[in-house]
């Protein structure tokens, strides 16, 4: 039997500044896996045939997550002590949906947690590799869960991610979800969210 292990993180992007969601006293706190004695590898490439093929073939889970998401913001809800209010739905973004892919992926191959990429990158610079010019960003990950449900239930019960799917900066998002049962936890979720200029 296999312990089922979940374990999330959230930040959020504003501007050029880069804080932890959730933080009290406003001091930039960003948490990272160490990946240790290991070299660097290479980041994936989106533009790898079996990345296109698996973009391409995850239509029903695109729309799973963004019902989800949109579902979680027409009503007001609580994030930590927080109250927030009903916001707009969001579209979701292939250039966001890239950008998760990727990190989704780096994780999942490499076995590591964290919203920093092994080339040092951030959910900020992934965005713009992929074209996308954002005046916000944030992102939630988490890793171990099963399926669309229990993720969402895991970021709406937490302070940090629950805003970031609540927050009105946000008009796009995209999601990934990547599984590689030989690494720690199995299952790697990126949640990306922006707003363009």
């Amino acid at each position: 039997m296999r312990l089922l292990l979940l374990r999330s993180s959230s930040i959020c992007v504003a501007g050029l500044l880069l804080t932890a969601c959730g933080v009290a006293n406003g001091n930039t706190v960003i948490s990272a896996a160490t990946v240790a004695a290991k070299p660097l590898p290479a980041p994936i490439s989106v533009s790898d045939t079996a990345s296109t093929a698996a973009l391409n073939s995850a239509l029903i889970f695109n729309q799973e997550m963004l019902f989800a998401v949109n579902a979680a913001r027409a009503q007001a809800r609580k994030c930590g002590g927080r109250s927030m209010p009903a916001v707009a739905e969001l579209t979701w973004n292939k250039q966001l949906q890239q950008a998760a892919f990727v990190h989704s992926t780096n994780m999942a191959r490499y076995d590591f947690f964290s919203h920093t990429g092994l080339d040092g990158k951030e959910v900020s610079q992934r965005i713009r590799d992929q074209g996308y010019n954002w005046r916000s960003a944030g992102e939630n990950i988490s890793a171990g869960a099963a399926d669309v449900a229990t993720v969402m239930a895991g970021w709406l019960s937490s302070p940090g991610h629950c805003l970031n799917i609540m927050s009105a900066n946000f008009t796009e998002m995209a999601a990934a979800v990547v599984t590689n049962n030989s690494t720690y936890y199995g299952s790697y979720w990126t949640q990306v969210f922006a707003a363009p200029f």
